[in-house]
């Protein structure tokens, strides 16, 4: 996750070759359209956070706190937060999915973060705490809110591009039939049916992004 401090530098310095893109500052949504040299802003709440651009680059979904509101979880109460998403003409701003209290583990939301779209712009995929070990994998469909529990996992990159668009990059805890345990990265299609492991942290992601990954000049040649 991007610290303040960089997320602040990447507001202040404008970007040489003035590309499209999203931050957060100071709790609030901004964009910079192509071509431009400034950023606009479209949030005001003062309480927004992780912000991703979708395919098409017309809408962005982002976290927003909810300080003050919080739901039981099975680690405790924690801050609701909720999941929004806003044009970046600087309308439609709706939420989507808000934190809500559960029996189960894999039902509750709150602390929710990383909100990332499919390929198709349709699903956004995003983090919920969940158990002691590990968080829960959720996904919301962009037109009807309708949200659902995908998997557990403690960090999800959902596959832009390539021979496994829309598949999930999610790091699991799992556990030595002898004894002891270990965090991978495994690829999962959309539902959360497991294709196979990547491997141990960051090299092994990095490995697979460079085998599978379609190059960013040839991305908008992928249906």
């Amino acid at each position: 996750m991007r610290t303040i401090s960089l997320l602040t530098l990447a507001f202040l310095w404008p970007a040489a070759t003035h590309a499209q893109s999203v931050t957060a500052h100071r709790g609030n949504i901004f964009y910079r359209a192509p071509g431009t040299p400034a950023a606009r802003q479209l949030t005001t709440s003062g309480h927004d956070r992780d912000p991703h651009l979708s395919p098409d680059g017309r809408t962005i979904a982002f976290i927003r706190r909810t300080p003050g509101d919080s739901v039981q979880t099975s680690l405790g109460r924690d801050e609701a937060t909720s999941l929004w998403v806003v044009g970046t003409d600087g309308t439609g701003e709706r939420m989507l999915v808000r934190g809500r209290t559960a029996a189960e583990p894999e039902k509750a939301l709150a602390l929710m973060s990383a909100p990332q779209f499919s390929p198709d712009g349709k699903q956004i995929y995003f983090l919920s705490v969940a158990w002691v070990t590990s968080g829960a994998v959720h996904a919301v469909d962009v037109a009807s809110g309708r949200e659902r529990f995908v998997l557990p996992g403690s960090s999800v990159e959902v596959v832009p591009s390539g021979e496994y668009a829309g598949h999930l990059l999610v790091t699991q805890h799992r556990y030595f039939i002898v004894g002891g345990t270990y965090d991978w990265v495994w690829l999962f299609t959309p539902d959360g049916n497991e294709v196979g492991p990547i491997g141990d942290g960051e090299v092994a992601v990095a490995a697979f992004r460079e085998d599978f990954f379609t190059p960013a000049e040839d991305a908008d040649k992928v249906q």
